[in-house]
């Protein structure tokens, strides 16, 4: 069962649900396909009045529409468990649009509340909207205004006025028009198209006006991963490849050097990282181009975590066996290979571990509380920690040794880190690769919570700040792995584990509650930022426990639908910001499309 939308609330809606009402049917954890015409743009003026007057002809500023454009599709699993409406709550303007278009509970006077649309704080819809005609036709117009943002499930009133309310800084007022269709025979919203308009007053120095156009035309239903979905990532993996094998090419090399900061060596990560990809996406490991790019990286000097993390993980890569992963998934192996290595690279394995393990926060005794940072030093984050841990696991994969002691610590840490509940707790429902392979009854391969879980995030680097998608994977494969390292190295009774199962479960939950794949979820002030990251880190914490589906959404099929409209002609992902480095949104799409990371040894 879903748990109840957290960004989502509807204030009033006088009608009655009835047997009648209109509802979406869309097939399980399948998806409607659409065709879109959009138009986005603003103005600004000295005065409210002038605005109002004036044509909006100018771009939108990124701060107020996201570069990234998600696309034309509604996912079964994003609807809410009435089938009614979409049930995650929206994460901009464009996304707010959709939601109401797609609403099919509005009927008669209504008043929505969607929250914390930054940087406008919570919007509030009201108006009338008439039954449909006998074609399921609608026309209605809501009035939108802002409000102050209220506290979402899981948060505090102090965490809301510390680190919400300053980044709502516009009070908006403007209308939605809404024009669609629903076809009843079919149960999907055939056509919509809208309008909104936006004004408000900008650091109190001029006026602007934002109008968002944006129509969608009813393409296909498609069930859960069709032959056409399996053919678009194939397609997507082989062009993104290319490119990447592009960038390992002997001239394109140089523009990976480590000249950007002294404790970083984040070129030749990047080239650890292009390597990772072309492994995984069936790239042999003695093809010439990768034995020559991991010559490169045997001449150079790996300092950072993220970089040696990444190089010990390609080399894991290199020497896996055939068929490795459908093997863990079916149960044909109990746990991922040992590595048979050639002496270079077991030496290069070597070096880079030795080096790894000094790069730890030097406040604690790592024997104790094993947490990671860029180069030894007096700090540590929660991202850059489990890439230490994922280097770890590499190199036992690759029969190195890595004292016993580590894991326990690394477990330690991380369960003294996990963030608070906030009071709010689900009915977790977990469903693993195997459980879905066994059989097609839903209820049999479906392994719900015999109560509440507790959900509980992580954060950057503090447990008490407000936790986000991109932290709460890295903690969850962090303590899979610490786990698996446990049971590898014979600590199978260790007393540590019943909280790791637990502090796993809380991880799990918490996504559970906030999910959704168009945006990295939890704070809002990460919502733009490192969606590709949070991407990757969803597929590698679902994969390292082996799940399929997280309260039963297929995270893939939904994840993979939005990576495929972000990939550009010449193969790469358009990166979230103008800027940003292809290299890594593309290594992480073909990496999320391919599903690259392995099943641990879990115990479970």
């Amino acid at each position: 069962m879903r748990p109840v939308p957290a960004g989502l609330t509807l204030l009033m809606l006088l009608a009655p649900l009835a047997a009648q009402d209109p509802a979406w049917r869309l097939p399980a954890r399948g998806a409607a396909e659409y065709r879109r015409t959009r138009t986005e743009a603003t103005v600004t003026a000295a005065s409210k009045r002038a605005v109002l007057a004036a044509a909006a002809g100018e771009s939108v500023p990124e701060h107020l529409l996201p570069r990234l454009v998600m696309p034309a599709w509604l996912c079964q699993g994003e609807l809410a468990a009435d089938q009614r409406a979409v049930g995650d709550e929206p994460r901009d303007l464009r996304d707010l649009v959709r939601a109401v278009a797609f609403d099919l509970r509005l009927q008669k006077n209504v008043k929505v509340r969607y929250l914390r649309l930054v940087p406008f704080g919570d919007l509030v819809l009201t108006g009338r909207v008439d039954a449909a005609d006998a074609a399921g036709g609608q026309r209605f117009t809501l009035d939108v205004a802002t409000e102050e943002p209220q506290v979402r499930p899981g948060e505090g009133k102090a965490s809301l006025r510390q680190h919400v309310r300053p980044l709502c800084r516009h009070a908006a007022v403007g209308t939605l028009q809404v024009t669609r269709r629903f076809d009843g025979a079919a149960g999907v919203v055939a056509s919509f198209a809208v309008e909104l308009t936006l004004v408000f007053e900008e650091d109190g120095k001029a006026w602007r006006k934002l109008v968002l156009r944006d129509a969608w035309e009813l393409v296909a239903v498609h069930d859960n991963q069709d032959a056409a979905f399996r053919a678009a990532v194939a397609d997507a993996i082989v062009k993104g490849a290319k490119w990447v094998r592009e960038r390992l090419q002997a001239d394109a090399l140089q523009e990976l050097r480590d000249d950007e900061e002294e404790d970083r060596s984040y070129g030749s990560g990047r080239i650890a990282l292009a390597l990772l990809t072309l492994l995984h996406a069936e790239v042999p490991g003695d093809d010439p181009l990768v034995t020559a790019a991991f010559d490169e990286l045997r001449r150079r000097e790996l300092v950072d975590t993220y970089s040696l993390g990444i190089g010990l993980m390609a080399l894991a890569a290199r020497h896996a066996p055939p068929n490795e992963r459908e093997q863990l998934r079916t149960g044909a192996l109990a746990a991922p290979a040992p590595r048979q290595l050639p002496a270079a690279d077991r030496a290069l394995a070597a070096r880079w571990l030795a080096r790894l393990q000094q790069n730890v926060d030097t406040r604690v005794d790592p024997g104790n509380r094993l947490r990671f940072n860029y180069v030894a030093d007096a700090r540590w984050d929660n991202s850059v920690n489990q890439y230490g841990l994922l280097g770890l696991w590499s190199a036992k994969l690759c029969q190195l040794d890595v004292p016993s002691e580590l894991w326990r610590a690394a477990a330690s840490h991380l369960i003294e880190f996990q963030g608070d509940d906030g009071g709010r707790s689900l009915r977790l429902s977990l469903t693993t690769h195997r459980e879905l392979a066994r059989t097609d009854d839903a209820a049999a391969r479906t392994r719900g919570s015999a109560g509440a879980v507790p959900a509980r995030g992580f954060a950057y680097e503090y447990r008490d700040r407000p936790p986000y998608g991109s932290m709460t994977t890295a903690g969850i494969a962090g303590l899979v792995l610490a786990r698996a390292g446990m049971h590898a190295s014979g600590q199978q009774k260790a007393e540590v584990l019943p909280k790791v199962d637990a502090g796993v479960a809380a991880g799990f939950a918490w996504l559970a509650a906030e999910f959704h794949v168009r945006s990295n979820p939890g704070h809002v002030d990460r919502r733009h930022d490192h969606w590709y990251y949070y991407l990757y880190g969803l597929e590698r914490a679902c994969e390292l426990a082996g799940i399929a589906l997280l309260q039963d959404r297929d995270w893939y099929y939904e994840g993979a639908l939005q990576l495929l409209a972000q990939q550009q002609a010449n193969g790469t992902f358009t990166t979230e910001h103008a800027g940003g480095r292809e290299i890594e949104t593309t290594c992480f799409a073909i990496l999320f499309l391919k599903k690259a990371t392995l099943p641990a040894v879990t115990g479970g």
